[in-house]
């Protein structure tokens, strides 16, 4: 019952209100769990580590946003720190930092760099880091240039393409490349008449570019800031910040039209055209941070080139009262009509968040006897087929790590044929009690 009552209270949190489901989406049906049993194939998981929240004397909860994983490595951002991890959970390597992290890109290099940005001094988000999570080592650090006349702080978003570091605040830009030195480019301090709002990483660098009323989505050469294409973003959408870039390969966009945080799915091809758009109504939950906040903040969309794959609300099961349920849609990239559907069976939810070749890689969340579930996702008809079985014996605390999330961080990591929970919100010290505690972040797999 208790378990039942947290889960309805975070979908009023995250949603602002109560989630209603209605209608029918036209596909398909799927392959799915069938009554909140597991689905078939996989691994057996055991438990890698738990990494518990550090003391802290800081009162109130605070931000730790961004974590990343590779063959030997788990980071995660932490109080005042990015720390590393062994796969066994002990700590390989800490890079202190002068205050909480208030950004993180989620990408990495081919060679595994990667750049936080964080709260120096306790004046606003002003400072970036760029280190290697293999290793541990900070190659540099600088403050954010916000310049005399342009407002800083709010709202940095800050993200990693190829050898590029780009980042943007409200009044200005500015690029570095990631071995350090000066600024590839940077917005003026006079202001500029044409802003860059929202930048995307990854694979490619978009950015959302806001000229007057006018939005676009740009390709830049991550070396020169130059464009090579641009796309404008449908009626309705007054704010560059109302743009979410959840994919650059292939290029997938979260929009909100309106008064709506999050109301469409653009997907774009790789000459710049738009190839569909197709409404995320009161039906879907593509998992976005709270508000608008975090360009790339939307962690249950996830595409291959022909199929766009999305969680839909939680909603009431077949079973009791009590049972919630829900299920991941498959889109037509190009047609953005609905494929088939593809259900968690009673008692459980299924995300996507990431992808694997062909295929969505999906989290089945646990319920309070038996542990959660990755599952790959068939982009051709939505079958369901197991890769880790997590264990029952932890089912609780998996149950604490909150999916989808309000962060703007992941809260689920798929790499290598692990999985990595984590938490980007750490309680203070008068938020946290010995009889409740809730894990930082625990990884899963195979031991191999």
């Amino acid at each position: 019952m208790l378990a039942a009552i947290a889960a309805v209270v975070a979908v009023v949190l995250i949603a602002g209100g109560i989630w209603m489901f209605t209608g029918d989406d036209g596909g398909g049906g799927g392959g799915g769990q069938a009554d909140g049993g597991a689905v078939a194939g996989g691994s057996t998981a055991k438990q890698l580590f738990t990494l518990e929240q550090p003391n802290t004397h800081v009162k109130d909860a605070k931000g730790a946003d961004g974590g990343w994983a590779t063959e030997k490595i788990y980071a995660k951002s932490t109080i005042n720190a990015v720390e590393g991890y062994h796969m066994d959970g002990k700590r390989a390597w800490r890079v202190p930092l002068g205050g909480p992290v208030c950004a993180a890109s989620p990408h990495m290099t081919d060679d595994h760099l990667t750049a936080v940005g964080f709260e120096k001094g306790g004046h606003g988000c002003n400072s970036v880091a760029v280190f290697d999570v293999d290793t541990g080592e900070k190659l540099w650090e600088k403050p954010v240039p916000f310049g005399d006349t342009i407002f800083g702080g709010g709202d940095l978003n800050l993200t990693v393409a190829q050898d590029t570091v780009a980042l943007s605040w409200i009044g200005g830009f500015a690029a570095y490349p990631i071995e350090g030195g000066d600024p590839l480019w940077k917005s003026k301090e006079t202001g500029e008449t044409c802003e860059h709002t929202r930048y995307g990483g990854g694979a490619r660098l978009l950015a959302v570019l806001e000229c007057g009323s006018t939005l676009t989505v740009n390709q830049l050469d991550p070396k020169t800031g130059h464009s090579t294409w641009d796309v404008k973003l449908p009626r309705g959408v007054d704010d560059g910040r109302s743009v979410r870039v959840v994919d650059t390969e292939p290029i997938v966009l979260v929009v909100g039209t309106g008064d709506e945080v999050e109301s469409e799915v653009m997907t774009i091809d790789d000459k710049g055209s738009v190839a569909a758009t197709f409404s995320l109504g009161k039906r879907y939950e593509p998992g976005c941070g709270i508000g608008n906040m975090g360009s790339e903040s939307c962690f249950n969309v996830v595409a291959t080139d022909k199929t766009v794959f999305v969680s839909t609300k939680e909603h009431s099961g077949k079973g009791d009262g009590l049972a919630r349920t829900n299920e991941v849609m498959g889109f037509g990239f190009h047609s953005g009509e609905p494929k088939w559907k593809s259900s968690s069976g009673d008692d459980r939810t299924v995300y996507p968040i990431g992808t694997e070749g062909d295929k969505a890689i999906a989290y089945v969340t646990p319920t309070l006897e038996k542990g959660g579930q990755v599952v790959s996702v068939s982009a051709d008809d939505g079958k369901q087929r197991g890769l880790l079985r997590l264990p029952d014996k932890t089912a609780e605390q998996q149950g604490r790590f909150r999916v989808p999330t309000m962060s703007t961080s992941a809260p689920a990591l798929y790499e290598g044929g692990r999985l990595f929970l984590q938490r980007s919100l750490l309680y203070g010290k008068d938020e946290l009690s010995e009889k409740e505690s809730a894990p930082m972040a625990m990884g899963f797999g195979t031991g191999r």
